[in-house]
């Protein structure tokens, strides 16, 4: 089995967010109840949150990480190819709802599994990742961000009960350009899954 890593985000960094300006130009999966109140924070990452409602949530319900590969993901073609399994998918989906698990109870606040007043819902869908490949342990090429492999969420939170969205994020990353620090085929993804987590965390505290 290869070792799998976490890539770019979903739900519960929301809470993570701080509003741009601009249109969602990122291919989308329609995964988000809402696209209208995200506001780019730069070419690739959109957000919005209601810091005012957020603030009246205390304990939170983390769905199972989803996987929408958008059209044209490298996922995709890594999946035409072999290089990435089913099993290898539902490893870092695993992966990345444990770490945003810990993440919450890290920050004192509660993971429960019933809809109710002060109870939001984070939902989490994987739109692509990408390899880290051999390259990234030539330094010229790792500078140049070859090889350093990387990951693409959609996320948003909800409200338990009333399905009002809270906050939202399409969010792509890149792994570490340090070379020789990604040498598995997917262990930039968990880095860069463990990043928004901390994010999370920092963000709940």
């Amino acid at each position: 089995m290869k070792k799998v890593t976490l890539l770019t985000l979903p739900a519960v960094f929301v809470m993570v967010l701080q509003s741009g300006c601009g249109d969602v130009k990122q291919s989308r999966t329609e995964f988000l109840s809402d696209y209208s109140k995200l506001t780019a924070a730069s070419d690739e990452n959109y957000r919005y949150v209601n810091e005012q409602a957020l603030d009246e949530y205390s304990s939170f319900i983390v769905d199972e990480v989803e996987v929408h590969f958008f059209d044209g993901a490298s996922a995709i073609k890594a999946k035409s190819e072999g290089k990435i399994t089913e099993q290898e998918l539902k490893d870092l989906t695993n992966y990345f709802h444990s770490a945003i698990v810990k993440a919450i109870t890290a920050s004192g606040h509660k993971v429960v599994h019933q809809s109710g007043r002060g109870v939001a819902r984070l939902r989490i869908a994987l739109t692509d990742i990408s390899e880290t490949s051999a390259l990234n342990i030539l330094p010229q090429a790792s500078l140049m961000g070859a090889g350093i492999g990387g990951a693409a969420m959609e996320a948003e939170l909800v409200d338990s009960v009333t399905g009002k969205q809270i906050g939202a994020v399409i969010e792509t990353r890149k792994g570490s350009r340090i070379p020789f620090s990604n040498l598995g085929d997917w262990t930039t993804a968990k880095g860069v899954m463990d990043h928004w987590a901390n994010r999370l965390k920092e963000k709940l505290e």
